[in-house]
């Protein structure tokens, strides 16, 4: 009892962290301690957007069409520049990349979240397949209808732009895009106790022992984006995963697993989802390093209770 009331007094910590840093937004998050197989839950049950995040299961499913022999990781991936040109991604400017293997698409997926890599990889699974992988997981709440280029395409096609960098941070521009945000989600969703529980699906019933371990060994390749790393680099317990957001932190989620760097023991997976975010900076990217790191101090206190 000692040690969930200790996970449920961080949990508090956490949403009070959040209802401080980032006021008039909406949250959603679920921690889910393997030792005490207990899930604590914060937020509003509704859907929230899919960001990057999404990512950790494309990469989970190529690897699923790797162990039924549908592709080797090692086979070519074709990087079509000319098809896939919106959203970021650092590999669009390599003029002289064309084609990288499958398993290092993965891994900038993970590490850079480049979306050329992405919807490549998106491409080869195909949206069904998907989407079938969260029927496996028997998941109510959650469906993906757009690539990356697509949904850039979607959320921005409606917007009437002005050629002035001032425009993005005014309430026309806010207005128009939270519209365009409120329609996307009708059709394009998902929310932090799905997101659990896929996760925990991939890690524990979906792949096979070796394909786990890779899974494991590309989400641990460091990653340029979350603020994750920074603030738990001198921590015992890595907080690994993939962070995503949808114009300027409006929309923002992250996905981890809590691992035990020294006994390679997976401890926890913990999702995190806000949406309305009134500053739109990258106050949220903060915030959620600032959560990583009571995690940390969480789980280095369980291991003290020991």
């Amino acid at each position: 009892m000692e040690k969930i009331e200790l996970i449920e007094k961080t949990i508090d910590k956490i949403e009070n962290l959040l209802k401080e840093q980032l006021p008039e937004s909406k949250y959603q998050f679920e921690l889910y301690d393997l030792e005490t197989n207990t899930k604590h839950f914060r937020g509003l049950d509704e859907p929230f957007h899919w960001g990057s995040v999404y990512k950790l299961f494309v990469v989970a499913e190529i690897l699923k069409m790797a162990e039924e022999g549908l592709l080797d990781l090692e086979d070519e991936l074709i990087l079509r520049k000319e098809k896939f040109k919106n959203g970021s991604g650092i590999l669009k400017f390599f003029t002289h990349l064309n084609k990288i293997s499958i398993l290092d698409g993965c891994k900038m997926t993970i590490s850079t979240s480049d979306n050329l890599c992405a919807d490549e990889l998106l491409e080869i699974v195909g949206i069904t397949r998907f989407n079938e992988l969260f029927k496996k997981a028997n998941l109510k709440n959650s469906f993906l209808c757009y690539n990356l280029h697509d949904t850039v395409i979607e959320l921005f096609s409606k917007i009437k732009f002005e050629k002035r960098a001032s425009f993005y941070r005014s309430e026309n521009f806010c207005s128009q895009f939270n519209h365009s945000l409120e329609q996307l989600l009708k059709k394009h969703y998902t929310n932090a106790k799905d997101l659990n529980t896929a996760l925990y699906f991939v890690l524990n019933k979906y792949l096979s022992e070796r394909h786990t371990e890779t899974y494991i060994e590309i989400l641990k390749t460091p990653t340029t984006y979350p603020r994750l790393d920074a603030y738990t680099m001198f921590s015992p317990v890595a907080i690994i995963g993939k962070s995503g957001s949808l114009g300027y932190q409006t929309a923002f989620n992250q996905s981890i697993i809590i691992l035990d760097i020294y006994k390679e023991k997976i401890l926890g997976i913990g999702s995190f989802l806000l949406k309305e975010n009134k500053y739109r900076n990258y106050e949220a990217t903060d915030t959620f390093g600032l959560i990583g790191l009571e995690i940390a101090n969480l789980y280095e206190e369980l291991e003290n209770l020991k």
